[in-house]
């Protein structure tokens, strides 16, 4: 039998993200910076006899027999006939669901690479991106990784070599917020607060100047956010701390800040404690090591 292979699959944020209107698709024009960073789930892959994709270790509420994980092995499938046979995928779950750090989506990149190998498919890392944007927006990063420009609706990638080394704090409210309904609200929102140049952001990773880009972070589902306690809560208790910066993660509901010497955890957690929110650290994975992969 074949052991199984294991391959890490990353969470993101967003350095930036602006979201310019509703496409006729039914998608959304966005420009925006991802990031990869070192929070992973663990998908471990091994080819079956089954003519099946069987999928264990995903939390409470999502179907095992269909979730992105199985429809990227449907995909390979539809495109590539009988090249593609059974897998067996173990995921061991790190990065928490429903917070707009991608894990769905870097599951599905995860598993398109992953059949690739498996059977031997000869599939181009720009093949595979082509085929995960029918899966997901943003499917098409995690199979890059890295730092990368996104447009389109973020399927189009331009990489950044980012220099930065920042260290980060998520914290993982109890609450969601679903994409689907903070889009909907952000197109009913006037006025929204004016985006900096992205140019500012690229700059700034290229540079490895943190408190440049602290300065530029945008993302224009915060002032989706401002309207929840728990947000308005996670921002007093993190400023307090010593947080420089706070932003929220993709369309969230995790909320970021830079994990630096000031910002003192021993402040802020018995306050997580009591309103049941979770923190992670996780880091930005500089260029040198994102070339290496």
């Amino acid at each position: 039998m074949t052991a199984a292979r294991i391959y890490r699959s990353p969470a993101k944020i967003n350095w930036y993200l602006r979201v310019l209107g509703a496409r006729p698709d039914g998608y959304h024009e966005i420009e925006t910076v991802f990031q990869e960073l070192d929070l992973c789930d663990e998908l471990a892959v091994e080819p079956t006899s089954e003519d099946r994709c069987i999928v264990t270790g995903l939390p409470p509420g999502i179907d095992p027999a269909d979730n992105l994980i199985t429809r990227a092995h449907a995909l390979l499938r539809q495109e590539c006939g009988s090249a593609v046979g059974g897998v067996r995928i173990h995921v061991t779950k790190r990065i928490p669901a429903a917070g707009g750090l991608g894990g769905g989506s870097s599951n599905a990149a995860a598993t398109l690479k992953a059949v690739n190998d498996a059977y031997g498919l000869g599939l181009s890392a720009t093949e595979l991106e082509t085929l995960g944007a029918r899966l997901g927006s943003d499917i098409p990063f995690f199979i890059r990784g890295g730092c990368a420009i996104g447009t389109g609706r973020g399927e189009h990638l331009a990489p950044i070599a980012a220099a930065l080394r920042a260290q980060l704090l998520l914290v993982i409210p109890p609450e969601p917020m679903p994409t689907a309904e903070s889009y909907r609200l952000l197109d009913a929102t006037p006025n929204r607060p004016p985006a900096g140049p992205l140019e500012h952001v690229v700059t700034a990773l290229e540079s490895g100047d943190e408190a440049a880009l602290a300065r530029a972070i945008h993302n224009d589902f915060d002032i989706i956010a401002e309207t929840k306690a728990w947000y308005q809560a996670i921002r007093a208790t993190l400023s307090a701390a010593g947080a420089s910066r706070i932003f929220l993660c993709g369309s969230g509901s995790t909320v970021a800040s830079f994990f630096g010497p000031d910002l003192s955890l021993e402040s802020v957690l018995p306050t997580w404690v009591t309103c049941r929110v979770r923190f992670v650290p996780a880091r930005a994975v500089p260029f040198s090591q994102q070339r290496g992969k």
